[in-house]
């Protein structure tokens, strides 16, 4: 997809403290009032895993809502050092700043988080009155139970008891395997798991330095789906969740969410939308995966800021509802 002639792309420097951070700017002919400010999951680059974040943005655009896509301090272009996931929400308000600054006549956003991205979204979103919506697509969580258990099914128990030893060695582990091209299991792989084995949150990168060791270790906090959650509460906005049926951290994400009654709750809310996209990988690769993703997104948005104007959005293939004593109970199907 090329640019829309009408629109611009505009290369954008702006401040997080002491660190520059590049980003570029989507702006269409005819701007909204609100915009979508890209959250990666790091150590993802603004571009995207297959250019995705750039032909997102180009779709938006075209329908005429401004977006931002950003390097984190420490990731791609972007200066400084990486912080943990208590840190990213300085990058994220700079980000909002700089957007707001430099597209006239914005005065909302929504957040559209990738992965870590989506965790680091929940854990803004209550704190800043211009973001009305977020939209969390593949989200990261972690228990450490739900993740144990998800190793044992996903590499059998040779693999789990390697994973467990060799934790501090996952970066080589996973270059080791991937050029022997067999499973962590030894067996033959099968052709959607050599495309999308390590594709995931789940993904340890080489461990470079200790910043880059405490970033990592920030995501798999033992308390953190706790933590999401109560954010996630504070946070009064829209929710848009789009999950992908191949992601596996998406779908820990959901048993973790459905073994929790405060989860349960959050997504029974009215608010709150769910669609799945069951071929779907943790990067969207496929064209028909990210058109559906687009626009899933922009009817939202457009229901969000024309809520008169739009009709009923269809209910959630994968929706938490109330059954008939009040309680909260995952529809069956």
């Amino acid at each position: 997809m090329t640019p829309d002639m009408n629109s611009r792309e505009i290369p954008l420097r702006f401040l997080c403290g002491n660190a520059r951070l590049y980003a570029i700017v989507h702006q269409p002919a005819q701007t909204s009032s609100c915009g979508i400010l890209v959250v990666t999951g790091r150590p993802a680059l603004r571009a995207g895993r297959h250019r995705l974040f750039v032909l997102l943005a180009r779709t938006w655009t075209e329908a005429g809502i401004p977006v931002m896509r950003f390097d984190f301090r420490g990731t791609g272009d972007s200066e400084g050092e990486m912080g943990t996931i208590d840190d990213t929400s300085e990058d994220i308000a700079s980000a909002i700043d700089a957007f707001a600054s430099n597209v006239p006549g914005l005065q909302n956003v929504v957040l559209w988080g990738l992965c870590g991205g989506a965790a680091d979204s929940i854990l803004y979103a209550s704190r800043d009155p211009r973001v009305i919506g977020i939209a969390l697509v593949n989200p990261w969580s972690y228990d450490a139970r739900v993740r144990g258990l998800a190793a044992l099914r996903r590499y059998g128990m040779r693999g789990f008891h390697q994973l467990q030893r060799w934790s501090p060695f996952a970066g080589i582990l996973k270059r080791v395997t991937a050029s022997a091209d067999v499973t962590p299991t030894g067996s033959e792989p099968s052709k959607a798991s050599q495309e999308d084995e390590w594709d995931g949150a789940e993904d340890l990168p080489p461990r470079a330095n200790a910043a880059l060791d405490r970033a990592y270790a920030s995501y798999r906090d033992p308390d953190l789906s706790k933590r999401l959650a109560e954010q996630l509460a504070k946070f009064k906005g829209a929710v848009l969740f789009i999950f992908g049926g191949k992601d596996a951290g998406s779908q820990i994400f959901k048993h973790t969410a459905s073994i929790s009654l405060r989860w349960r709750r959050l997504l029974s809310e009215q608010r709150v939308q769910c669609r799945d996209l069951p071929e779907a990988n943790h990067s969207l690769r496929r064209p028909e995966w990210r058109a559906q993703a687009a626009a899933w997104t922009l009817e939202w948005l457009n229901h969000l800021q024309h809520p008169q104007e739009s009709v009923s959005l269809p209910e959630s293939s994968d929706a938490f509802r109330h059954s008939s004593n009040g309680r909260y109970v995952k529809e069956a199907g």
